[in-house]
């Protein structure tokens, strides 16, 4: 660059920030476009991400023509997922947003619970009776007989949470404990290493002895699979511990099979046999680890040879694998989820995190466990503006647990009982556990059931009032993700199809309705994704 040439220095942030500024006016002036009758200018192209609760957070990006998607494909700008989504996305919208069976206007029930009769209904008229009911629940049964039932429907920041949680905060409604799934999973390994965050999804290249314990990457994780892929061949050994023979076990160097449930103990005996033969990494260990001494107490019990009539493995194969896990240079566990759907766990996990300690491993570039990624987000990125919810002020706080929802909906000593409940991002008669009781909940006649939905549901059957919520394609979000780094703005290729309002929009037309004035309830979602990326963060 010539000395007299000008520089210009644009932030990572004030591009971001201009980039939604962009997006925003372009869909101000397409429009304006349309109706100059200009056609060879009507095609634009957005960028946006999945928002399924998977660890992969594909990126992708969409072309349209004339308000109607005309090209639905994978993002090359991400270079995680580079250009590849799954198969359960390859044809999202034909899929989902142009289904149809999609429900795109508001619905009221007009037969008994359950047997999904419903008539549409302006929503106008259902915000109008939604709220006039609500504020009866309220009066008469007070504000903790109101109920919010959501999970991961959307991983969305906005779409998620934003706008609802400022909602129900305000009402003073009861609060749902959103620990279905990964909480039990994040508690073990926070026990073991007071972080979930470890090695980063790329770094697996590095790794030359990888365990896949519980987790059948090749479907779950496929963008990792390629990375694992060139590890091996650089000389990586890939072992799979899994009682169930999956894809990933077939492809693995080697398949250990321990029978279901007995992880802790697989974990413990390996412990065992790497510090009865010092296999350890005694200087780490001293200067980086606390409770040896005690750890060494009480895998004594955990020998090989006790620990195979809880495994089903011989005594050898555990030898083995503990002496080559602890030989592995560098070595790398990957876990997920799937150890927590079973009793203790939250102890697997635990178990499982210590092992990295105690042979160094984390010495080591590629070395460790790799698990989550969500705390590097949480640091990242302007947490307090999503989790404004928390500073506004709330009477006689209750709590629930939404594993707990049929007992919720159905004990006849719960004071108040829940008599109104809203449901957005999640089917409770599906995917709660002890089914019959939560349909016995759901079929009550003094409960007032509003779901946000897409299609008929087997919760949404049990609704009062159905209200249509836009999908990915229509409305904007930001999407973090706890399996990989990159956030990825999402924004609304299309106006929304039918109906359909979005989750924050549906909250903030609620909020309206019921005569709420705070300024923070109507904030726009543009305005909370420029606040939430507003943060000169190192990792941003």
């Amino acid at each position: 660059m010539e000395p007299s040439e000008p520089t210009h220095h644009l932030s990572r942030r004030k591009f971001i920030n201009l980039s939604v500024q962009g997006t925003a006016a372009l869909g101000v002036t397409v429009p304006l476009i349309t109706a100059l009758g200009c056609e060879e200018a009507m095609a634009k192209t957005v960028h946006g991400a999945c928002y399924h609760d998977c660890p992969d957070t594909c990126s992708w990006k969409v072309t349209v023509e004339k308000g109607k998607v005309t090209r639905f494909e994978a993002s090359t700008d991400n270079p995680y997922t580079a250009g590849k989504l799954c198969n359960k996305m390859d044809d999202f919208p034909n899929n989902v947003t142009y289904h149809p069976e999609r429900i795109l206007h508001p619905l009221k029930r007009i037969g008994p619970k359950g047997k999904g009769d419903f008539e549409p209904i302006s929503w106008e008229q259902a915000l109008k009776e939604v709220a006039e009911k609500l504020k009866t629940v309220i009066k008469e049964k007070g504000a903790q007989a109101v109920l919010p039932y959501n999970y991961a429907g959307t991983q969305g920041k906005i779409q998620g949470n934003a706008i609802s949680n400022r909602f129900f905060a305000r009402l003073g409604a009861t609060i749902l404990e959103r620990t279905i799934c990964g909480a039990t999973a994040a508690e073990g390994v926070l026990a073991a290493n007071g972080k979930t965050t470890g090695v980063l999804p790329e770094d697996i290249v590095h790794s030359r002895y990888i365990i896949c314990w519980g987790t059948n990457t090749v479907y779950t994780n496929q963008h990792l699979w390629p990375l694992i892929e060139s590890a091996r061949q650089k000389g990586a050994k890939l072992v799979v511990i899994d009682p169930f023979q999956s894809e990933t076990a077939r492809r693995a160097d080697w398949h250990v099979q321990p029978m279901p449930g007995t992880d802790t103990a697989l974990a413990l005996s390996m412990m065992h046999v790497i510090l009865s033969e010092n296999l350890h990494d005694r200087a780490y260990v001293e200067q980086h680890t606390l409770g040896v001494d005690e750890l060494r107490n009480h895998v004594v019990q955990y020998s090989p040879e006790k620990v195979a009539n809880v495994t089903g493995l011989e005594p050898d194969l555990i030898k083995k694998l503990a002496r080559e896990y602890a030989a592995g240079s560098p070595s790398l566990i990957r876990v997920l989820i799937g150890l927590e759907h079973q009793a203790n766990g939250g102890s697997g996990f635990r178990a499982i995190a210590m092992l990295p300690a105690l042979t160094g491993a984390w010495k080591q570039f590629g070395g460790g466990l790799m698990h989550y990624t969500y705390e590097l987000f949480g640091e990242a990125l302007n947490w307090e503006r999503l989790n404004f919810y928390q500073t506004i002020p709330r009477e006689n706080a209750r709590t629930v647990s939404m594993i707990q929802i049929g007992r919720v909906l159905t004990d006849p000593d719960m004071q108040p009982g829940i008599h109104a409940m809203v449901v957005y991002n999640t089917n409770p008669a599906v995917i709660a556990p002890n089914q019959n009781l939560v349909i016995k909940g759901l079929e009550r006649e003094d409960l007032l059931t509003v779901v946000l939905e897409h299609f008929m549901t087997d919760t949404a059957r049990y609704a009062d009032y159905i209200f249509p919520a836009t999908t990915q394609l229509e409305h904007w979000d930001i999407q973090d993700s706890w399996g990989q780094t990159y956030l990825t703005l999402n924004e609304p290729a299309i106006e929304p199809v039918g109906l359909a309002r979005s989750n924050s929009e549906i909250f903030r037309l609620l909020a309206k309705e019921m005569g709420y004035t705070e300024d923070y309830l109507y904030e726009s979602d543009e305005d909370i994704i420029r606040k939430t990326l507003d943060t000169s963060h190192v990792y941003l």
